[in-house]
């Protein structure tokens, strides 16, 4: 009856591990989209302030990574004028990636296709190839701010299905008269700490021009704070002069910028699809050794004969 049990548990163990192992290995398989069928993406624009449609946005889109299949997985691969984009794609629906990539394409200057908005404050882009893009907009008229730069990916895995027509909402934001209470810059090194340079400079930009540049260094926390700026403007920092073998990224809260600097890595070619299936199936074996291992009885048993 023992051994029953041990044989019952054993296949028990079994199932589960087949179904870890099945779970880590293809919950992420997709078949190949249709390279021949085009896509679309529909934008629509409305007021951060009370969702009422922007009339007259200019809406620029950039194509910035080609879509691959490989390994039933899809991988993005920067392309185009952004083939020289460091920045890795990991994260394609993060805001962080979003703003880099608007980054790299205001300072390299690279045009994109541009459309306005609507009285509905629609637009739409047609016969698109598949691919990473950028939707950004140039700032709005009147009392609105541009909407945060956002990335779409044509076409989308919706649980198995691709859907090659993709619908936007992006919200502006709205300016404020009001005087701006301040902004702080700080800077984060992502890198072992070695052959760092002793400090950076930084813009500050109001309304995309120079508004101030400051260093930033171990003298000053590698940070540093603007007060008493005027409103209804739009403010934003940048990195000049990033120094070689870091890749910079951008990010915002209430209490102002974070410029990130990261240590480039070499790519190793290594997969990383081997490891839930070599964990499975160590697990399995660890379950069958303990299922089927002799009981205290059997060599009892085994002594006594």
């Amino acid at each position: 009856m023992k051994k029953l049990n041990r044989i019952l548990c054993f296949m028990l163990l079994m199932a589960a591990a087949s179904v870890m192992l099945c779970t880590s290995v293809f919950a992420y398989e997709l078949k190949e989209f249709d390279r021949n069928k085009k896509c679309e993406l529909d934008i629509t624009v409305l007021s951060g302030k009370d969702d009422t449609p922007v009339k007259d946005a200019q809406i620029t889109l950039h194509r910035v990574a080609d879509l691959t299949f490989e390994d039933k997985q899809v991988h993005y691969i920067c392309a185009g004028d952004f083939a020289g984009y460091a920045g890795e794609l990991e994260k394609i629906d993060g805001e962080e990636i979003a703003d880099s990539l608007y980054r790299y394409a205001t300072d390299k200057n690279l045009g994109g296709m541009v459309k306005t908005t609507d009285s509905e404050g629609k637009t739409s882009y047609t016969e698109l190839e598949a691919g990473v893009y950028l939707v950004s907009e140039i700032r709005g008229k009147e009392v609105f701010a541009g909407f945060k730069p956002f990335l779409a990916v044509l076409p989308y895995d919706n649980r198995g299905s691709w859907v090659f027509k993709v619908y936007a909402e992006p919200k502006t934001g709205v300016y404020s008269d009001e005087e701006t209470p301040g902004i702080r810059v700080v800077k984060v090194w992502n890198d072992d700490g070695k052959d760092r340079p002793e400090s950076i400079n930084v813009q500050l930009l109001c309304d995309g021009e120079v508004y101030d540049t400051v260093a930033l260094s171990d003298a000053n926390g590698w940070s540093c704070g603007w007060t008493n700026l005027p409103g209804g403007k739009t403010w934003d920092v940048k990195e000049t002069d990033v120094p070689q073998g870091y890749h910079v990224t951008y990010s915002k809260d209430e209490k102002g910028f974070v410029i990130n600097n990261t240590r480039d890595l070499p790519y190793t070619g290594q997969l990383k699809w081997p490891i839930p299936v070599l964990a499975a199936g160590g697990l399995a074996l660890i379950i069958a050794g303990f299922a089927l291992r002799p009981g205290r009885s059997s060599k009892k048993q085994e002594k006594n004969g």
